[in-house]
């Protein structure tokens, strides 16, 4: 891995593309469809719940600053650090498979109807996999271009529609029982921050001002919530929740309103691109932390091109199989799988703070 060193405002740009990416392709439809209206209460309980989870992370994050993920496990548990490793590792693939198959399910339905389905995602991978192979440094410098693109779209997007927003439809701003409310809010808060864990990508002793990473952290954590929850509110109030929960892309449904000044139409098609720069950056820096991870776990120093390409041909392979109709609602089935991860990666990083917390002691 490059050892350039880089600055806390740097890496903590991609924190926006780790708690977004899932929202706008998949998780969307998913929250407005099953608790309508109580969306907006959902995401802010499931976002206190989530500021609990980013503790957490951070402060494994903090621990042996001169290791990424891998290494602290490998020191953590050292006779089992491989099976936890290979846990990890292919968890990290299936998310990474899923996404990129949302995007290209997206493009095929959307932009590309006569393309065939494998040349998109051929597209998709190989952008990501060159990216990645380049180095942490190259996936950072493409998520700070990707965090001033998307904050302008965001102004631009919610300026816009601003106008058409009826407040009648929020009405009645309760309308699912409260068990459903908790479980909406449980499962956002899992998919917005469990992504953090990739930032132990990269070794805190990297960062030249990494005294200033937690405040960087939980700044873009919040913008990240104010950019979810004025998206579903903008939906809701545009279309209502019943209209909106019909949707495939929520989101882009609702940005083809804009009109601007009545002579640029399509103007959704620029204003979704953040999406598809959040897609492409978490997908960069999860295939970053795969490369790492394997070469870190069995102490690969040679060929590991050809490992990364095998992973690559797999990752391309699979969604034949496991997606086989090829639809948006497909990826519903497997929308709990990433939870899991959740649990097991929470479960992992809570006893390693208890055992890095009692070798303190005894010291």
């Amino acid at each position: 891995m490059n050892k350039e060193k880089i600055n806390s405002f740097s890496i903590s740009t991609i924190i926006l593309s780790l708690c977004c990416s899932t929202f706008y392709g998949i998780f969307s439809s998913y929250i407005i469809y099953n608790t309508g209206n109580s969306s907006l209460i959902a995401i802010i309980i499931g976002f206190v719940f989530s500021l609990i989870i980013a503790k957490i992370i951070l402060t494994f994050y903090k621990q042996k600053k001169d290791l990424t993920y891998t290494g602290k496990i490998k020191i953590i548990y050292p006779k089992i650090y491989i099976i936890i490793s290979l846990i990890s590792i292919l968890c990290s693939i299936f998310g990474y498979i899923l996404i990129t198959y949302r995007l290209t399910t997206f493009l095929s339905n959307q932009y590309l109807i006569e393309t065939p389905r494998f040349l998109i995602s051929l597209l998709i991978l190989s952008l990501t996999y060159y990216t990645a192979s380049k180095g942490i440094n190259t996936v950072i410098r493409v998520s700070v271009i990707t965090f001033f693109l998307s904050i302008f779209n965001f102004f631009f997007d919610f300026g816009s529609l601003i106008s058409q927003i009826d407040f009648q439809n929020y009405l009645p701003l309760i309308s699912v029982s409260l068990k459903d409310i908790i479980i909406t809010s449980l499962i956002f808060a899992g998919y917005f921050s469990i992504p953090l864990i990739y930032i132990n990508v990269i070794p805190l002793n990297m960062i030249n001002d990494s005294n200033k990473i937690g405040k960087y952290y939980y700044l873009m954590i919040t913008i990240s919530f104010i950019i979810i929850f004025c998206s579903v509110f903008t939906c809701i109030g545009v279309n209502g929740s019943k209209i909106t929960s019909l949707f495939d892309y929520p989101i882009y449904s609702t940005l083809k309103r804009i009109n601007l000044f009545s002579i640029l139409d399509s103007l959704e098609n620029v204003s979704i691109s953040a999406w598809f720069l959040f897609i492409i950056n978490i997908s960069n820096i999860m295939l970053t932390y795969i490369f790492s991870s394997i070469k870190e776990t069995f102490n690969i120093s040679k060929n590991t091109n050809i490992i990364n390409i095998i992973i690559m041909i797999i990752c391309f392979m699979v969604p034949n199989f496991i997606f086989s109709n090829n639809n948006f609602n497909e990826s519903y089935k497997y929308i709990y799988i990433p939870l899991i991860f959740t649990g097991i990666t929470l479960f992992i990083i809570v006893i390693s703070l208890i055992k890095l917390g009692i070798k303190k002691e005894l010291k």
